[in-house]
């Protein structure tokens, strides 16, 4: 054997072992990955393309409403064709377990107890609550409303804007939280359809911080990061109502029968990890991190000081068809 081939021999060992070793230190899984997504698309676009560099995985996106979702989930069951679902809040997944597989990541074990998910299925990735947001060329903080219930003011008739529940799973947060103060029975349901009447009931929640932040409406009901990046711009203030609010894990979970189980898992992991947490706080102010010792926003008020309200994730999950059935007839009613 001749010098020239020994030296092509010993080249391609060589490229061989090294080939094994990279392939040793990456994770053992497959190179796709389907992500539904429900949340803001910057958001979403940001930590895909972070994962898929990161890991060398080629990651497609799939953006809707979470009901719109759920419903496309529930039609491909038999063959799914998405391997996670990233929206709504932690019941989301709990609310339909016949779709959502159950998934411990270890990352779990740095994340904030109380944002765990007792059912299993949420990934809790960030934390949300939801506000009312006022227009400040049209609304003085003086006069903005200061509880829920102040929605329900003759005065604010027209001048609000709201997300269809069943369309949101941030409106749906909303609703739940009207009910868990004001009571799930018929004087809470009345309370819901006062404040109902004075809305513009709309499709998407995006549109909702949207056009108070261009004084298209005075008031909306909007999640907390939606609000606060017009806070920042100075256009809008935020009310975080007196008489509570919720401060719940956003909901990410694992199709059940995903065709890339091993992606999707890498995907919760990642999401939880300190790199991705941190990534967060940095790039999207409004958005709560779950892992201990990540600071939020400094901008943005402690929750500690904010009134939180023991939000029912169990109830929420149980009750979600007949929260939504009962809610689109008082939207039929008022909405004419």
């Amino acid at each position: 054997m001749n010098s020239v081939v020994k030296a092509i021999i010993a080249g391609a060992v060589a490229s061989l072992a090294l080939g094994a070793g990279a392939l040793a230190q990456a994770p053992a899984t497959e190179g796709n990955l389907v992500v539904y997504a429900s949340h803001p698309s910057e958001m979403v676009d940001h930590f895909t393309k972070m994962f898929g560099d990161k890991y060398g995985i080629r990651v497609t996106t799939v953006k809707a409403g979470t009901g719109e979702l759920l419903n496309r989930i529930r039609a491909e069951r038999n063959r799914p064709a998405a391997d996670i679902m990233w929206g709504g809040f932690s019941d989301t997944g709990a609310s339909a377990p016949d779709l959502f597989d159950k998934y411990s990541s270890p990352e779990l074990a740095d994340i904030e107890p109380k944002m765990l998910d007792a059912s299993g299925y949420n990934t809790p990735f960030a934390a949300s609550t939801m506000v009312i947001m006022y227009n400040k060329s049209q609304v003085k903080p003086e006069q903005a409303p200061k509880t829920w219930a102040d929605l329900a003011k003759p005065e604010w008739k027209g001048k609000i804007v709201h997300a269809d529940p069943s369309k949101s799973s941030s409106a749906l947060a909303a609703l739940n939280t009207w009910l868990l103060i004001y009571g799930r029975d018929d004087k809470g349901w009345a309370m819901v359809e006062n404040m109902t009447k004075n809305m513009n009931i709309i499709l998407k929640s995006s549109l909702v911080f949207q056009q108070v932040g261009r004084g298209e409406y005075p008031l909306g009901v909007t999640y907390e990061e939606g609000a606060f990046n017009y806070v920042l711009a100075g256009t809008a203030g935020i009310v975080y109502p007196a008489d509570g609010t919720l401060l719940e894990p956003e909901g990410m979970f694992i199709v059940k029968g995903a065709p890339n189980p091993k992606a999707s898992k890498l995907f919760a992991d990642f999401l939880l990890s300190a790199e991705a947490q941190k990534e967060l706080t940095a790039k999207f102010p409004g958005r709560r991190p779950t892992r201990k010792g990540t600071q939020t926003h400094a901008e943005m008020k402690p929750a500690a000081e904010l009134k939180v309200i023991d939000y029912d994730s169990k109830w929420a999950a149980s009750s979600r068809a007949e929260v939504l059935d009962r809610m689109q007839k008082i939207i039929v009613r008022t909405q004419q």
